[in-house]
């Protein structure tokens, strides 16, 4: 792959990663919650669905679901299933963090259910893969290994969008340690609830 490409690519995906969105809010919130070291399931889980949706692409296969309106339509319905659950979840189950005068004692949460709540999020979200099928067809060289250059896109996507979420978790975790208090964590779990909701309807109203 060409270096002018790639690096038009790498910027092109960086614009697109830092913009906020679901991933980065559960990265936030779980960076509250957990600090950085408990959130690396999070990054690590949201990198995964990351390759998993940009192999779907790279393979021709979200071109199919694409040209198939029912499939579409289907795929997008479960995006914002999932975002509209977490939102409620956020808004209505209580949780309550113990605190000593260090600040913030962190609640237990398996890395598994971290792990697969990023995953499924980051899967399901219909702005990656549009973004693949948009940019993939842009940029890639017929002449040349197809998969070796769809691996280095999703390689370069996947790595700016770890380093984005780990800056995130960062900037999280160091104003958990100054500012948490109970009430300020109930505040911020449900208005994130209520973003999360938001971004759901605003898929539900672009799904036709």
């Amino acid at each position: 792959m060409d270096f002018f490409v790639w690096a038009s690519f790498a910027l092109i995906s960086a614009a697109n990663i830092i913009t906020p969105g679901p991933a980065i809010l559960n990265t936030i919130r779980r960076a509250t919650q957990l600090g950085v070291k408990g959130t690396l399931p999070t990054i690590l889980g949201n990198a995964l669905g990351l390759v998993i949706a940009g192999s779907f692409c790279a393979g021709g296969v979200a071109a199919f679901v694409l040209a198939s309106e029912v499939l579409w339509t289907l795929f997008r319905w479960l995006g914002v299933a999932y975002l509209a659950w977490l939102g409620i979840k956020l808004i209505w189950v209580k949780e309550e963090l113990d605190f000593d005068n260090k600040g913030a004692m962190a609640p237990r949460i398996a890395s598994r259910v971290l792990f697969i709540e990023a995953f499924i999020l980051a899967a399901t979200n219909p702005k990656a893969i549009l973004f693949f099928v948009a940019i993939f067809p842009q940029v890639m060289d017929a002449s040349r290994p197809i998969w070796l250059q769809s691996t280095i896109m999703i390689a370069t996507f996947c790595t700016i969008s770890i380093a984005s979420l780990l800056s995130y978790s960062g900037i999280a975790a160091f104003l958990r340690s100054r500012f948490l208090t109970q009430k300020r964590y109930r505040i911020f779990r449900v208005t994130s609830g209520f973003l999360l909701l938001a971004f759901a309807g605003k898929l539900a109203r672009e799904v036709k």
